[in-house]
């Protein structure tokens, strides 16, 4: 569960964050007559790389929370690609061209979906909340005018004494003196209009009204049928002359509504809704049942990323894709330092193109375009840190699932050289000794840097080893090997515990203590 779950009369809490929504607990919540509570979803899920076990939950083949390193993505695939197999291949037709009548299911209906095209026969959603029409123009047209209209009232006492500037019914101006007092003195300062609008008298008061009003005109297809209205949870026939109140995404016609559409007028979570019940609707219409966190994973990496509209202090660039998590932090680390964070708009990319425009160039170069990919990779010197499965089974890596995901918790090699760069900047950090004659003063720093290698902490690391480690690396890496060497094995300056190198860092200095196999600095 996502927040903690209390009785609806005594408050009590019934269930925590984070706990588990078995089949007992709901029967329990329910006899407690808790109707509605949060729940963690692969669609809300914030992790920065996958899915966190929490909001996936249970596993479907064993009945339990799913293991880390489970390959979610790949399971979601499969739930999908194998049941699509069962799935018609028509586009019904109800005339011998396209129209708005032609109906597209089946498979290609869940390819429309997760492409996110622009469906066969879209409808027309309304753009704004508002009363609508329909009417006919002179060309025989249908039209469907939804009007916007909000009314604000600004009210002033009138007292005895004051006289109106300005007839009733009379347009006036912000800052504009509508009344004034016969005396003129600071006791009976005159009444000025705090904003523009149709000054209206009602006994001893002045009202000044603005209508705040907006207009969109729809043009209904020739083909389209209107879709009923639900007034007050009864459906009535969108009829011409009648008004009706819409909000904005509404469906005024049938058919299917455009996902991009429907991103830009009612936002993220409505969009996700449409496409998980869309694909919904087309497999169980065959008979094949889906749990919906399958197509939940899907539908998240169409929207992980977002379009940047305003960079603020962030040094992106207008127009720019970035990763959502990427996003926030980005904008964590611009709040936090007292700057502008950057102002983005969540983008629905399809499918195909979410799997080209993924941070690893190897998985998108294996999908499509390779060409294009990496010359692309090449030109803007791209990295990448081979954290999906596609990209280490290209190079021939263990993947990062399954019993590999403890591969991927080890600290990376940009870990390593920011630790040693550190280390090299401020020079090792100190600890007092131990009671004992065994126990000698261990640098902590060199425990750290073994650690970080891989070598645990088993006393004396052997030139042998780091010799063998060396050779199986790149120039870059052995260059990395032998500072780290210098460090652990000692150097041929004066035990002065640090001395400056040709480019003024602090180099650190070790002695071999003669009489133990540890290294003491």
């Amino acid at each position: 569960m996502a927040r903690d779950v209390t009785h609806p009369e005594t408050g009590e809490i019934l269930a925590e964050r984070n706990d588990e929504l078995t089949e007992e607990l709901s029967a329990e919540l329910a006899e407690q007559g808790v109707t509605a509570l949060y729940v963690r979803s692969a669609l809300t899920c914030k992790s920065e790389h996958g899915i966190c076990r929490l909001c996936y939950g249970r596993n479907l083949a064993t009945g339990k929370l799913v293991d880390p390193g489970e390959a979610v993505g790949i399971i979601a695939a499969q739930s999908i690609g194998e049941p699509g197999t069962q799935l018609t291949l028509r586009t019904f037709h109800t005339g011998g061209v396209a129209s708005a009548d032609d109906i597209t299911q089946g498979l290609p209906r869940v390819q429309e979906i997760f492409e996110a095209r622009s469906p066969k026969g879209k409808a027309l959603l309304a753009e704004i909340d508002g009363k609508a029409q329909i009417y006919k123009d002179e060309d025989n047209t249908r039209k469907i005018y939804i009007v916007a209209s909000e009314v604000y009232n600004d009210e002033y006492e009138l007292p005895n004494g004051y006289e109106l500037t300005v007839d009733s019914g009379a347009e006036v101006g912000e800052g504009q003196v509508v009344a004034h007092s016969n005396r003129s003195d600071i006791e009976h300062p005159p009444i000025v209009a705090r904003m523009n609008g149709i000054l209206v008298v009602q006994g001893n008061k002045v009202i000044i009204s603005n209508e705040d009003r907006e207009e969109v005109a729809l043009v209904v297809p020739h083909a389209a049928r209107l879709r009923p209205m639900i007034i007050d949870g009864d459906t009535e026939p969108f009829e011409e002359g009648k008004t009706y109140q819409v909000s904005t995404g509404q469906q005024l016609t049938e058919g299917s509504a455009d996902p991009q559409e429907l991103l830009a007028l009612q936002g993220r979570e409505a969009v996700q809704r449409y496409l998980v019940n869309e694909a919904q609707k087309v497999y169980r219409s065959q008979g094949v049942n889906i749990n919906d966190k399958h197509i939940e994973v899907i539908v998240r990496q169409m929207l992980r990323r977002a379009r940047i509209e305003e960079p603020g202090d962030t040094g992106m660039l207008p127009g720019e894709l970035v990763e959502l998590s990427e996003l926030r932090r980005i904008n964590q680390d611009v709040v936090s330092q007292g700057g502008d964070p950057a102002i983005a708009a969540t983008v629905l990319l399809g499918i195909t193109k979410a799997s080209l425009n993924t941070d690893s160039f190897l998985s998108a170069a294996s999908f499509q375009e390779t060409t294009r990919v990496l010359t692309e990779a090449s030109i803007n010197g791209k990295v990448d840190y081979l954290r999906g499965l596609k990209e280490n089974v290209v190079i021939g890596k263990l993947i990062p699932a399954g019993t590999g995901i403890e591969k991927q918790r080890r600290p990376k090699r940009d870990d390593l050289v920011g630790e040693i760069a550190r280390m090299l900047q401020e020079g090792p950090e100190q600890i007092e000794p131990t009671d004992g004659a065994a126990d000698l003063p261990i640098n902590q720093e060199v425990e750290r840097a073994r650690s970080l290698l891989g070598l645990g902490d088993d006393g004396d690391v052997e030139r042998e080893q780091l010799e063998a480690l060396a050779s199986e690396r790149n120039d870059a890496d052995r260059e990395l090997e032998m500072r780290l060497r210098q460090l652990l094995e000692g150097g041929d300056e004066e035990d002065n515990g640090a001395a400056l190198d040709e480019n003024g860092a602090r180099d650190v200095v070790f002695e071999r203590d003669e009489t133990t196999d540890n290294d003491a600095v």
